[in-house]
């Protein structure tokens, strides 16, 4: 059984797909997320074509992710005031309204500006999803509905963001990017999504006081679930290096698009099968051997990427196992760190993985876009499958005394399986 999960019921198990509020839910977040992922590698695109070089390219991504995280931390302040339906309705006209305005100008400040708008825009959806699929799982299911809610985020980034560099070659990039606006399309569903997060959700309801955790509670939590955060942080380093930069080291679109589309479909397929694997298998083992895969990966792009262009085959096997450690790692990293925390800490929880995820995904594509000015692509990538191979192997560390409380679920006769504590990676 994974980390602080249930023995499987017998008969038949409740349908993820099929739960109240998840239909409505996974329409949101397909449209919200086909606007981020179309503009990643597009908008540092149109920042180079204005005449930006590598390190204000990486500094388009990079601001997308400051601002998420930045909006990332209010979102528990917008709920208690506006509930859940409104707060997504402005989460989506927030990362979908600024895309055509940044169309406007390829001039790097303008897109910048854009750029904020909808990180803020993006911050809200990305912690009001993994909430709400949290509450919205049915009883012994986690993982299931996890792995499926990042299917439905990973699926954009299989078909939009590969077509991206071919879309870029066929088109004019302003109309490209106007098509951004996708996350509008989301706000017809929202009013059914909030009625079923009224029902079974754990927000504050805005009218009710604010419950938050002392700030005790709060710094145990983080502790409870630090391990996860930094896999997390590690594997999207890495992810958003090749989201923002295929482009410019895998040659022609063609290559680009193939290479985006290795990484990204594999990421799908093993973000939704490692959430249903965690729900029956210890996170541990996982962890490990999703690490391991991401160093080989890493190592294989170094090497591919010494030349112009990039050597391909070397480039779609490093992106095939990388991208398979990308995917993995962000459903059982969840998975581990809201069994850690425990329901009522769900919040905090979905906060600090979400901004593990998107810190990683800025640092990634900042610190490659320097490595690129100082040095070279594969310098960047050595240095993040050294970091890689060092955190595979903290996993092995000998697994300490639990330091955490028993859940609810513990409370009402869930065995402890014992994987609690905070060296079990």
């Amino acid at each position: 059984m994974a980390e602080g999960t249930s023995p499987s019921v017998k008969g038949t198990r409740p349908s993820v797909i099929r739960s109240p509020g998840v239909p409505p839910l996974m329409t949101v977040v397909l449209c919200c997320f086909s606007g981020f992922a179309l503009l990643l590698p597009v908008s540092p695109q149109w920042a180079l074509d204005g005449g930006a070089d590598e390190f204000g390219a990486g500094l388009v991504t990079a601001v997308l992710m400051a601002m998420t995280v930045a909006s990332q931390l209010c979102v528990k302040a917008t709920l208690r005031k506006l509930g859940w339906a409104r707060t997504f309705a402005l989460g989506a006209l927030l990362l979908g309204l600024p895309a055509p305005l940044q169309a406007l100008s390829d001039n790097l400040w303008p897109i910048l500006a854009t750029t904020a708008l909808r990180g803020a825009g993006f911050g809200i959806m990305t912690v009001c999803g993994a909430t709400a699929v949290a509450a919205l799982a049915p009883r012994g299911r986690q993982g299931a509905a996890i792995g499926v809610y990042g299917l439905s985020i990973a699926l954009p980034q299989v078909v939009l963001t590969p077509a991206a560099p071919a879309l870029v070659a066929a088109f004019a990039l302003p109309a490209i990017l106007a098509c951004g606006i996708l996350p509008v399309l989301a706000i017809p569903f929202t009013p059914a999504l909030g009625r079923a997060l009224d029902t079974h959700g754990d927000a504050p309801a805005p009218s009710t006081p604010d419950p938050s955790s002392p700030p005790t509670a709060t710094a145990a939590t983080l502790r409870r679930i630090l391990m996860p955060v930094i896999l997390l942080l590690l594997v999207t380093v890495a992810g958003g290096a090749i989201l923002t930069f295929t482009p410019q080291f895998a040659g022609t679109p063609g290559a680009a698009a193939g290479a985006l589309i290795t990484f990204t479909a594999t990421a799908a397929v093993t973000r939704w099968g490692c959430g249903v694997a965690a729900d029956r298998i210890s996170t541990r083992p996982l962890n490990f051997g999703l690490l391991l895969a991401a160093c080989a990966g890493l190592v294989l792009v170094a090497w591919s990427v010494r030349s112009d262009p990039a050597v391909l085959p070397a480039l779609l096997a490093g992106l095939l196992l990388l991208g398979a450690a990308y995917g993995g790692l962000q459903s059982v990293t969840l998975v581990q760190a809201l069994n850690r925390a425990g329901t009522e800490h769900r919040h905090t929880t979905s906060v600090a993985w979400n901004i593990g995820f998107d810190a990683g995904t800025g640092l990634g594509s900042l610190l490659l876009g320097l490595a690129a000015q100082v040095a070279t692509f594969s310098a960047g990538f050595l240095v993040m499958a050294v970091a890689t191979a060092i955190a595979a192997a903290l996993t092995l560390r000998p697994r300490g005394r639990s330091t955490t409380p028993p859940s609810p679920r513990r409370a009402a006769g869930t065995p402890d399986t014992k994987r609690d504590s905070l060296s079990d990676c």
